[in-house]
């Protein structure tokens, strides 16, 4: 017999036990091999490569231009021979012939015609050289967003390969092309630089993939490999650099008053650079350049910002990791009040939810367009309305305060994911934006009791679950229709269905913890992290992930019927009022950062308390001669699986609430459950989900009351 794999039954439309929705995903089907184990872990044989870099560039602001060469050192980690090496060069992707302005194309919509004119200009990477480590040219060829080198040698296994690579990068106005790479001119015409994707950067070959070699559509992000990098930066001498590692040479490039403050960082905030000394660096101009050095190692990628009109604040954290953030004076009232403040409790919430960071420097940027993440230093698009504030009205708005504050902690957070747990954004955006999402949803409730959430609370993804549109959080990247509600808001409210409905928070945390100890530094794709919760937890997941990660389903739960001693009693549907934040019923949170840094507080800032809630891990059946036998009839409206919680309301004023396990569904004939329960009294009501802890898409038909015989 002819052994057909999962991947072929499923291309020629076999089902393969399709009528199982707990059947256990196979190694095979989670895309495991030799290299990842059962349990969720490395293999003793796991392999990635290592690309180590030597950049030196130079920033022309004449021509908006980058000129740079690079000594680019190949290890080969894997067991396998290589003829070929291949890097990224996404600047083409804003080219007129690109895949990705076809992409853009194909929207449809007038942003899309407007972003295609101003791409028409991009010329993207001008590749000058590349040659061996002794300057012999190498043969190579661009196909779209990648460089293909041609090696005259393969390159072994265990060995490595030394070549070298000249460019030039032209830079576009970053808000016209709406790239993450480019440049803004303020009012008066000062430039602020942001460089990110501006080298060739080594493409990934991974033991589960080979090579990365989709082409960037700018949607799905990045595939890249650790290294360690060296890079010099020449700007002008009234420009100051932000970037990835850490400075090397303050003292070539820093006043002596300025390196007085860099030397001695305080755990309060202080200025690098005064609003005085960026006033004057910005009306200078200056012909003369100076190279700002910095390093890093055993980091995946590496970007700058720089502008003559930049203040840079800094303070040091706990930790004695140094905080830092770069800045024109038309941001300074909000960044000022709440920046290094917002950096601090990312990295605190952060370090207590994964691993405690082992970075140097952590810096933030503002510059236009929207946020966007790099090793230890990311873009800030948000400033404030005014300049000014009163006693009634801050400088900034309510909502851009949020989006502020929010958007550095979802920034700043990626520092952990994908920077050091090292994903593969071009295939699966949701193993970085959905978990960074889901804890940034602690991080900012937990800041203040008003904060405008975006992402995480199960509530929010129902109506997106019943869309037409609506697809599979295991969509490749470039394939999601709407990003951000399935990648990052749908992946963070189903990890907290599955933290505090199925697994149990202690359970669920300790877990992704373990996942993330063990993937620190390495590449794990989501089988991993599916097998690595499952194994600390100590529950097979098989029908969660199929359901809710590998299936576009939906859950509508409610309440048919409801029988005592197999006599049907009457009941009328009730309203299910919205409760608080799951973050402060079953999540428990009460302590809030406004409170312990009451400076952070704004008139915006609400006080309120809460009572946290917690649910029982299963029912126990009541026994004695009070117990009577009542049988609920619980339809699911829709596919998707889950436990159900219940809130159960008895005659002399008590309540109970129970979790029934997700397996009480195994035997459920078209999606419906009879559910008998021993209960130690008269029952009054019953509510499916009174916290609101599933994506139910229809409540008017979860809560009842119940009318005695």
């Amino acid at each position: 017999m002819q052994w057909i794999g999962v991947t072929a039954l499923l291309m020629t439309g076999v089902s393969v036990h399709a009528d199982d929705p707990f059947r256990k995903l196979t190694q095979v089907e989670l895309g495991l091999g030799a290299y990842r184990t059962a349990n969720g872990l490395p293999a003793p044989n796991y392999w990635q490569q290592q690309v180590d870099y030597q950049i030196s560039a130079r920033l022309d602001p004449a021509d908006n231009r980058i000129s740079a060469s690079a000594e680019v050192t190949y290890h080969n980690n894997s067991p396998d021979p290589l003829q070929h090496l291949f890097f990224a060069l996404d600047h083409n992707a804003l080219k007129p012939d690109s895949a990705a302005a076809y992409a853009l194309l194909a929207q449809e919509n007038e942003r899309s015609r407007i972003r295609s004119i101003a791409h028409s200009a991009a010329t993207g990477f001008d590749i000058l050289a590349v040659t061996d480590a002794v300057g012999m040219p190498l043969r190579w060829r661009i196909n779209d967003t990648h460089l293909q080198v041609f090696l005259p040698h393969e390159l072994s296994p265990k060995s490595r390969k030394s070549l070298k690579i000249e460019w030039a990068l032209s830079l576009h106005d970053k808000m016209a092309t709406g790239a993450r790479s480019g440049y803004e001119r303020l009012e008066d015409g000062a430039p602020i630089y942001v460089a990110a994707q501006w080298f060739p950067r080594a493409v990934a070959y991974t033991d589960y993939a080979g090579w990365q070699l989709k082409p960037f559509l700018q949607q799905g992000e990045f595939s890249t490999e650790f290294g360690n990098y060296k890079v010099n930066i020449s700007v002008p001498t009234n420009y100051v650099v932000a970037a990835s590692g850490s400075l090397q040479n303050a003292s070539a490039v820093l006043t002596r008053e300025q390196l007085a403050h860099w030397k001695d960082i305080a755990p309060t905030a202080t200025h690098i650079i005064s609003h005085t000394q960026a006033q004057q660096q910005r009306s200078e101009y200056s012909q003369a350049f100076v190279q700002w050095a910095f390093a890093g190692d055993n980091v995946r990628d590496f970007a700058f910002s720089a502008s003559p009109a930049f203040l840079w604040q800094v303070k040091h954290d706990a930790r004695g990791r140094r905080l830092q953030q770069f800045y024109p004076h038309e941001a300074a009232p909000l960044w000022e009040q709440f920046g290094l403040a917002a950096i601090d409790h990312t990295l605190t919430t952060f370090d207590a939810a994964l691993f405690p960071l082992d970075a140097a420097d952590i810096s933030i940027v503002n510059a236009a367009g929207f946020g966007m993440e790099y090793p230890g230093l990311a873009t800030i698009a948000t400033r404030p309305e005014r300049t000014t504030s009163n006693e009634e009205l801050p400088a900034w708005d309510r909502l851009t305060k949020y989006d502020f504050i929010g958007t550095v902690i979802h920034e700043v957070g990626h520092n952990y994911i994908p920077m050091r747990i090292n994903t593969d954004e071009r295939e699966w955006a949701w193993l970085d934006e959905g978990l960074v999402s889901f804890i940034e949803y602690r991080a900012e409730h937990s800041w203040e009791v008003n904060f405008d959430v975006i992402y995480g609370e199960p509530r929010s993804v129902a109506e997106y679950t019943s869309d037409a549109i609506s697809q599979p959080v295991m969509s490749s990247a470039d394939s999601l229709h709407r990003k951000i509600d399935n990648a990052y808001n749908k992946t963070a409210s189903l990890l907290n269905v599955l933290r505090h409905l199925v697994a149990g928070a202690d359970v669920f945390d300790l877990a992704l913890t373990d996942f993330a100890r063990h993937w620190q530094g390495k590449r794990p794709t989501p089988g991993d992290f599916f097998r690595a919760m499952e194994t600390t937890a100590g529950t097979d997941l098989s029908w969660f992930w199929r359901s809710w990660f590998y299936q576009n389903h939906t859950i509508d739960l409610g309440i048919r019927q409801i029988s005592l001693a197999d006599q049907a009693l009457p009941i009328s549907r009730t309203e299910s009022p919205a409760p608080d934040a799951l973050a402060y019923t079953v999540g428990g949170i009460q302590d809030f950062v406004v409170d312990q840094l009451p400076e952070l507080a704004d008139p915006y800032t609400e006080k309120r308390s809460f009572a946290s809630v917690s649910l029982p891990a299963a029912h126990e059946p009541h026994t004695g001669e009070t117990v009577q036998w009542y049988t609920f009839e619980i339809v699911n409206h829709g596919e998707g699986l889950l436990p159900i919680p219940l809130a159960l309301s008895f005659k002399d004023g008590s309540q109970q609430m129970m979790n029934v396990p997700a397996q009480t569904w195994m035997r459920a004939q078209e999606g419906r459950v009879a559910l008998q329960l021993p209960l130690p009294g008269t029952l009054s009501g019953v509510c499916i989900d009174p916290l609101w802890i599933i994506p139910d898409t229809q409540r008017n038909n979860n809560c009842v009351e119940v009318q005695a015989p």
